[in-house]
């Protein structure tokens, strides 16, 4: 996604719950409601919404400790 491309999700399998992410859709939500991703009804897929953010997002990735959230993103579809 900081490229630019989006990515297809299910957000209704959210479980409200930021201590435990059972797949990739759940991560990708709980962005989606921080404000950090969009979602198009329409097809179904999310994207950074902007410029600013998507720097943010990249930094975040660079210096953060998210081996739990990395984790559950490699092992998920």
């Amino acid at each position: 996604m900081p490229a630019g491309a989006s990515c297809r999700i299910n957000p209704l399998k959210f479980q409200n719950n930021v201590t435990s992410f059972k797949s990739c859709d759940d991560i990708l939500t709980l962005l989606i409601h921080l404000g950090y991703l969009t979602y198009d009804n329409m097809s179904q897929t999310v994207h950074i919404p902007n410029e600013e953010v998507k720097t943010e997002f990249v930094n975040a990735i660079e210096e953060a400790d998210w081996n739990s959230v990395t984790d559950a993103v490699n092992t998920t579809d």
